[in-house]
This record gives C-alpha cells, structure tokens and sequence, in this order.
C-alpha cells in the first residue's frame, strides 16, 4: 500500500491528551485560536487525524529547539 493509499489514524481527544500533555480546555482553547488541530466530527464524536497532531507536536520541538 503506497503512501496516497495509507489509511488515516484517528483519535479521541484523551489519545491527543496523552500525545500532547495538555488538559482538553487548552487543548480546545488553541483549537479555537488556530493553533492546534482541529479535530473531524463522526457522528456525535470528535476525532482528532493522527499525523495531524504529530506534525503540531513536530513543529512545537522544532520551535523549542531554534
């Protein structure tokens, strides 16, 4: 299975607060400013996209390590 054909992860917002460290009030508060992923709704649930949110935390390194 190539890269196009790959699958998307999913995540509910207690994974993105395991990932991430952060309560879910920051967490929606960042969403609400831009700063943070938002997540998909599925029915009733809100998901967060998996590479989504690595490449937050990727860029939250990257900017604590310039």
């Amino acid at each position: 299975m190539g890269a196009a054909e790959r699958l998307e992860e999913l995540r509910t917002i207690d994974d993105v607060q395991r990932m991430t460290g952060m309560g879910s009030s920051w967490i929606y508060e960042q969403i609400k400013s831009g700063a943070f992923p938002a997540p998909i709704k599925i029915g009733r649930r809100s998901l967060w996209v998996l590479s989504e949110v690595d490449a937050w935390i990727k860029r939250q390194i990257h900017a604590a390590r310039a």
